[in-house]
């Protein structure tokens, strides 16, 4: 299923409420899961992997839901529509646009509530889901639970919180089509970016662009984001150790989004941390015209952007930073002796996930193929009790 937020401005990036850009909003027809389907929110970055695993990919694999079971498989994307857009409220224009906060059903019979849009905040509902019966069943999160998110779950009753990797990405810096940034950044030059030092091109040693006194565009995620957590980590590590204060002229933007670059005032200026799988998912066409009413455009949209991976003007590493994609969920449900399906023997968890015997879902080879469809390396890995650094 396509349940899909974010903030996004541009033809492939922008989703409004209203008058003054645009109308959009949830359909109250969306499918709202019963109590026994198995119901995920996810962070942006892993959320095309869960939804095909659900629904099947644009090449024709099937997935978990096109195989008769009685019970489902729900994942509710973080970006607000299938193009992976925010949603924006009445008033917004491109220059001062205001975050909606859209929300989903996610059981039949409840009140809608504020959609998750990041890994952290994904991390955050699971802890705080602590009624008789589960909302949330798992997450799809790019971060890994904190010690104290390990102890709260213990606290919550669960055991801890059970961590399958499913997969593998890479955090690279993205620049426009034609850009004059160098073919290359390492993360010691994004750290004098990205604090203020280097404002201009020229400034970087080395240098030989087109454009030397053009003013740097350095722009990061939301700090929720699990990009924003990869990039500053990795800032702080290259900074020998100390946290980099970000400088007045890094602009806070969307998270997997190409209008970032695409709509800044000088796109060629413009560098943006960005999921190396969803800009795979983009050179793979998924993305069509929005504006082009059904049966769409046969004409898949162009991101108008690309990943660095060329020589840096210090002669250092190019900056590719690996991060995985994981599935989360209560220990407790491991153990449920509850059937998933009905006549069946094992239960969700054992089904999609970890299973001591057979193949869970994601481990098998269609769920393999399904993962690999969003532009994620499939990469299996039953890792428990695990948490951050």
């Amino acid at each position: 299923m396509r349940y899909t937020t974010s903030l996004k401005l541009g033809l492939g990036g922008v989703l409004l409420a209203g008058v003054t850009l645009g109308v959009s909003g949830i359909a109250a027809a969306d499918y709202e899961p019963s109590s026994t389907d198995v119901v995920a929110v996810t962070g942006d970055t892993p959320q095309f992997a869960l939804q095909f695993l659900s629904d099947g990919d644009y090449n024709g694999d099937a997935g978990f839901n096109s195989s008769g079971s009685y019970n489902k498989l729900v994942s509710f994307n973080a970006t607000a529509d299938g193009n992976a857009r925010s949603a924006y409220a009445q008033g917004s224009t491109e220059s001062s646009p205001i975050a909606l906060n859209p929300t989903d059903v996610l059981r039949a019979g409840t009140f809608p509530v504020q959609r998750v849009q990041s890994s952290g905040a994904a991390l955050t509902a699971l802890l705080n889901d602590t009624g008789a019966q589960e909302t949330i069943n798992f997450i799809g999160s790019s971060t890994l639970p904190t010690s104290a998110q390990q102890n709260q779950a213990s606290t919550n009753g669960w055991g801890y919180l059970h961590v399958v990797q499913i997969g593998t990405d890479a955090v690279q810096i993205a620049t426009a089509s034609v850009t004059n940034a160098p073919a290359g950044l390492s993360a010691a030059e994004l750290v004098k970016i990205y604090n203020g030092t280097y404002t201009t091109w020229g400034q970087i040693p080395g240098y030989t662009g087109p454009a030397p006194s053009d003013a740097i565009i350095p722009e990061i995620p939301p700090s929720s984001s699990a990009i924003y957590k990869t990039l500053t980590a990795d800032l702080k590590s290259a900074n020998g150790g100390t946290a980099v204060s970000l400088g007045s002229d890094v602009k806070t933007v969307e998270q997997n989004d190409p209008t970032a670059i695409t709509g800044a005032p000088t796109p060629a200026d413009a560098i943006v941390p960005f999921s190396q799988a969803r800009f795979n998912l983009w050179t793979d066409g998924y993305f069509h015209n929005p504006a082009t009413a059904f049966p769409g455009s046969s004409t898949a949209l162009s991101s108008g952007i690309k990943l660095l991976s060329g020589a840096t003007p210090d002669s250092g590493t190019v900056y590719s930073s690996p991060i995985a994609d994981y599935v989360i969920f209560r220990q407790s449900d491991l153990a449920s002796t509850t059937a998933f399906e009905p006549g069946g023997t094992k239960n969700w968890v054992q089904t999609l996930f970890s299973s001591a015997s057979g193949t869970p879902l994601v481990k098998s080879a269609i769920g393999q193929s399904l993962i690999a469809a969003s532009g994620v390396t499939p990469n299996y890995q039953d890792l428990g009790d695990v948490s951050a650094g």
